[in-house]
């Protein structure tokens, strides 16, 4: 009777083997985020922008993060984006105006210490932006005089 039990163990580790042979799992995975480092093109500090664009059909939303640390103290900054519609080429050709030029997503204010951060979405009708497009986008986070401006990479964003 032990014999037989043991030999129904083996049997069903035996056929769990061959079935995670014959059928394995797929790892879940998402498109990672797109991240970027702001340097400082103007002025001081040093920033960090994350950007996740998100499927919420039909049309195209994004959500991000901006933030700065060593900026000036207690100061405002608008966070803007600008795309260009030649994707993947690392060139960010910047239009003149909105709707392609830069835009203002976001304003926050620095910490006494000179840090901030803010969330923002962006949302775009899928007319204008079709499952699929691929675009390129460039952030920057500046005050509103324009006298501290810092800017992230050119980024590939695809429309999901």
């Amino acid at each position: 009777m032990h014999c037989l039990a043991v030999l129904r163990s083996m049997t069903v580790l035996v056929l769990v083997g061959l079935a995670s042979v014959a059928a394995p799992e797929s790892p879940a995975s998402a498109e990672p985020g797109l991240t970027s480092v702001l340097t400082a093109v103007r002025g001081q500090g040093i920033g960090h922008l994350s950007l996740s664009p998100t499927a919420r059909s039909p049309d195209f939303w994004a959500q991000g993060e901006v933030s700065i640390h060593g900026g000036l103290p207690s100061t405002s900054y608008i966070f803007q984006r600008a795309i260009d519609h030649t994707p993947g080429d690392g060139v960010c050709d910047i239009a003149p105006a909105p709707p392609d030029g830069w835009i203002t997503l976001v304003t926050l204010t620095t910490s006494p210490a000179g840090a901030g951060a803010a969330h923002f979405v962006r949302h775009t009708s899928s007319a204008a932006t079709p499952g699929g497009t691929r675009f390129d986008v460039v952030g920057r986070l500046m005050t509103t005089d324009g006298t501290q401006l810092l800017q992230s990479r050119c980024m590939t964003v695809r429309v999901k």
